[in-house]
């Protein structure tokens, strides 16, 4: 795993591809909740620009709400420090124009929060 979340739920990024162009990585996501009598996995790649990733580290490091977006408008994960929230949203196109979303909302602990943080600005960037 690239970057992998476990608290408080499960999300996984996977570098599928770099774009030494538009400085932006392709990441396959997988999210995975599992509650009591609940459970959703969310499977998809995305393209995030690296800029939006640099400003969600920096946003988490200074303790304001931090957002990554993918570029198209599909995916978001929000790191809500004043709510105490993990957000993420994600949604998906067919051919025919038909949208499938999932979204959730958790609540984030110090801990989680910092280890948020860590998996993020751990990653090895090339940018």
């Amino acid at each position: 795993m690239d970057i992998e979340i476990s608290n408080p739920i499960d999300i996984a990024l996977n570098v599928v591809e770099l774009d030494e162009h538009l400085l932006s990585i392709k990441f396959n996501i997988a999210i995975r909740v599992k509650k009591f009598g609940y459970s959703s996995d969310v499977n998809s790649d995305l393209w995030v620009e690296c800029q939006c990733f640099d400003t969600f580290i920096d946003n988490m490091r200074k303790g304001n709400i931090a957002a990554l977006k993918d570029i198209n408008g599909f995916f978001e994960l929000q790191v809500n420090p004043a709510q105490n929230w993990l957000e993420w949203s994600c949604a998906k196109e067919d051919l025919d124009g038909y949208i499938t979303s999932a979204q959730g909302r958790e609540k984030l602990t110090d801990e989680s929060k910092n280890a948020i943080y860590e998996a993020f600005h751990d990653y090895p960037k090339w940018w």
